[in-house]
């Protein structure tokens, strides 16, 4: 969305009492309701899903001192809440069987220096009766009970203290600041034993949640819930199996300070790790990525097994977009600019390229010798080096080489500049596979690129020689498949896996990239090209966009505070969260510098959890992506047909699994019973596909469902 311009619109509270009236209740929670939302029965996940990725604890070391009370010198592993003065944190969770010997778990809140001064203590019991490992707590307050109620969040009470709310949430632990000021709470888990002592066991949580509200608020407009008040930096997680791959709904939001104003002030990133297969991994971000000795160059290579992570936390990770109030975004760089000029006499000349930077960071040259835009180190080369801000600093010297030291034969060249601000690293140690999506970045804030794919860099030449193709991308790659991809799907030990060593992939807070293809090489060191502008993407803040669950469908709404050519806007919808079809078009408005509001209701949802996005076109026709927004469709007996019209086949997908014999008729326009089977579904299923192959195209048709615990008639033509 390059040339749609998003911004927050100013609201007077009588317009958000109008909205609230309009639009359904949210549910309020922040935790695993944002990176697994996934609702229903859980088992093992080796595709798509959204309920694999849980807390962990314990974990041999792989986990560190995640949730533990451990020293001071710990305090990076800590899960942090932020609360301002007044405001209450709501809480709980849910522990699964860990295949470890589960005890009594003391919760604790602490606040302040050092240790911390104690907030609150509670005791959870294990569950009594059958109870595999003690995993399962008895219920109480701060006990989830299903994942519906994660997904619905805590109750609490209102200002009135009335009424309890939201319906069919779970009841909550709650801890309020009183301390005047604003803290950087923290909870601690510890497994003890009836006499108090630490029993220490490896143990997951599937259903987990931090909530941060403000419900006694002297200004109306302050109440309500808190987002992006969940951090850590260092994320400890199980995927529960060694085949299991993370839910295509796992991102974490790294907040980056832009060292350029004195670390005041942030660029915003998600990572997605969608479709990883650890056992259990520690995720962190940090400046240089791995601990070992050597420049930036050499701590930012991924590192073979060593038997404990080289990565370290340094960055806070958020479940959601840092609240920017607490955690304001920082102002962008301007584009630079990127000067050549040549010296020396033939056969010895030399290139050197002027970077101008108004803050500082890093610059890349890549010289792309063979023009395939891709980084081959005997055919390319690639001059890094540290930036400061200056006009005339920023030298990058070319000796006519590749980067195996072989002459670069004279021809047309393609040059890519690149600067970037701010560096992010994300080492990950003992993840077995990446291969089916990899790790993904998106820039979120100050706007830059918002929602968009960012550039992702890896160097994987410490590693053997097929872990990675290539093993090295110093130019970055912005592939929505996954920018760093590792080890082959169900591999879990050898060469190409993950298994025991710290791989890591960086980024930058801001990253400015501009070409000049088709560019004349003497073949003595010489590049004659004139100055080069790089192009850097318009300011995008996506504020409001946004879908939710109301009567009559899917309400899909964004807003806009300027657009260049914004021919229109596609509302595309996603049963997997991959692959994306249209369910709409609403017009843009050309070129506005005015404040647009866009709405379009999707009148027949998926059942169960969809996804759904934007697509904006230029007139030049030139498309661009929004980000996802999911939602969670269970209204009773709902299922949805698709495609319609059909091709080979169909498929129905219920708001609820079904289980038991079902009878499948399909009927012409007639009434004639075409097509009949009936199936024995040994276990809940929520999709039924049905052949349309051998129906006559050009038809109408009535696809009969009954048993299972539904019964249904869908239309739909070939």
């Amino acid at each position: 969305m390059q040339n749609c311009t998003y911004k927050v619109p100013a609201r007077s509270f009588k317009t958000a009492l109008l909205l609230a009236a309009l639009l359904p209740a949210l549910a309020q929670a922040e935790g695993s309701k944002d990176i697994t939302p996934g609702t229903g029965s859980r088992g093992t996940a080796a595709g798509v899903n959204n309920y694999i990725g849980y807390l962990q604890h314990d974990d041999n070391g792989i986990s560190g001192n995640f949730l533990k009370p451990e020293a001071t010198a710990a305090t990076l592993e800590r899960l942090y809440v932020h609360l301002e003065p007044g405001e209450k944190l709501y809480y709980g969770l849910r522990r699964i069987n860990a295949g470890n010997a589960n005890g009594r778990l003391r919760l604790q809140v602490k606040y302040g220096a050092g240790t911390g001064t104690l907030g609150a203590s509670t005791i959870l019991e294990p569950a009594t009766g059958t109870n595999a490992n003690g995993a399962t707590l008895a219920a109480a307050r701060g006990v989830i009970a299903t994942p519906e109620q994660a997904a619905v969040g805590p109750m609490y009470t209102d200002v009135a203290g009335a009424a309890t709310a939201p319906v069919g949430g779970y009841n909550p632990l709650v801890f309020e600041n009183t301390t005047g000021a604003a803290q950087e709470v923290w909870v601690e888990f510890e497994q003890v034993n009836a006499a108090g002592t630490v029993a220490k066991s490896k143990a997951w949580y599937d259903c987990w949640d931090f909530t941060v509200r403000d419900d006694a608020n002297a200004t109306v407009a302050r109440r309500g819930e808190k987002k992006g008040r969940l951090y850590s930096s260092a994320w400890s997680f199980t995927g529960a199996d060694f085949n299991n791959q993370f839910a295509t709904t796992f991102v974490l939001y790294p907040l980056i300070p832009n060292p350029n104003f004195n670390n005041a002030n942030f660029f915003v990133k998600q990572v997605s790790y969608s479709r990883i297969s650890p056992y259990g991994t520690l995720l962190t971000a940090n400046e240089f990525g791995t601990s070992v000795t050597g420049d930036y160059k050499a701590r930012r290579k991924s590192q073979p097994a060593s038997g404990a992570s080289l990565g370290y936390a340094q960055y806070k990770m958020f479940v959601n977009d840092p609240d920017n109030t607490v955690y304001p975004s920082t102002t962008a760089p301007n584009s630079p600019t990127v000067t050549t000029a040549c010296s020396g006499t033939a056969p010895n000349q030399t290139t050197t390229f002027t970077l101008a930077m108004d803050q500082a960071g890093f610059g890349i040259v890549f010289i792309d010798g063979n023009n395939n835009q891709t980084y081959e180190a005997a055919a390319d080369r690639v001059l890094e080096r540290q930036t400061t801000a200056s006009a005339t600093a920023n030298t990058f010297v070319w000796d006519g080489t590749t980067d195996t030291g072989a002459r670069m034969p004279a021809g047309t060249i393609n040059l890519t500049f690149s600067s970037g601000v701010g560096p992010v690293n994300f080492p990950m140690y003992d993840c077995e596979v990446a291969a089916a999506a990899g790790i993904t970045v998106r820039s979120v804030r100050p706007g830059n690129n918002n929602g968009f794919i960012d550039y992702l860099f890896y160097d994987d030449t410490n590693l053997d020689a097929s872990f990675s193709t290539p093993i090295r991308n110093p130019i970055g790659n912005n592939s929505a498949s996954g920018a760093h991809k590792w080890g082959t799907a169900g591999v879990s030990t050898g060469a190409l896996s993950g298994d025991t060593k710290t791989v890591n992939s960086y980024a930058v807070g801001l990253l400015a990239q501009g070409h000049a293809y088709n560019v004349a090489y003497n073949g003595s060191g010489c590049v004659a090209v004139s100055a080069v502008v790089l192009v850097q993407p318009l300011p995008v803040e996506l504020a409001r966009f946004g879908a939710a669950l109301q009567k009559g469908g899917v309400r899909v709404s964004w807003e806009t505070a300027s657009e260049r050519d914004c021919a229109y806007f596609a509302v595309e919808r996603s049963a997997d969260g991959r692959d994306f079809a249209a369910v709409g078009q609403v017009p843009g408005s050309g070129t506005s510098a005015q404040r647009r509001a866009y709405a379009y209701l999707d009148p027949a949802p998926l059942a169960g959890q969809s996804y759904y996005r934007l697509r904006q076109v230029d007139y030049n026709g030139t498309a661009h992506l929004s980000p996802v927004e999911a939602v969670l469709n269970t209204t009773p007996g709902v299922a949805t047909l698709y495609p319609n019209p059909a091709t080979a086949a169909v498929t129905l997908r219920f708001a609820q699994p079904l289980a038991g014999p079902v009878e499948l008729r399909v009927l012409d326009g007639t009434g004639r019973v075409v097509w009949h089977e009936r199936r024995d579904l040994a276990e809940p299923v929520q999709e039924l596909q049905v052949p349309t192959a051998q129906l006559p195209a050009a038809g109408l048709y009535l696809l009969t469902v009954s048993g299972g615990g539904t019964t249904g008639a869908y239309r739909f033509s070939k």
